[in-house]
């Protein structure tokens, strides 16, 4: 899926949500998966295509939420 994509990473302090070469902090994974997930339907309502990709334990990259 080409589009916005929201990334959720363990950071030094909690989780951080990576978007457009910035980086938003949160204190837990979930909170920050939630707000990913809030910002990418808003990204899809406008029509275009979003993901949500989290971060695990292993290094490796999954999708959380897609649409758009």
């Amino acid at each position: 899926m080409a589009g916005t994509r929201y990334y959720v990473f363990k950071a030094a302090r909690g989780w951080n949500i990576g978007y457009d070469g910035k980086e938003y902090p949160y204190k837990s994974n979930a909170d920050a998966v939630m707000a990913a997930i809030k910002a990418a339907n808003k990204t899809a309502a406008l029509g275009l295509e979003a993901e949500v990709l989290v971060q695990g334990i292993d290094g490796k990259w999954r999708t959380e939420w897609s649409g758009g």
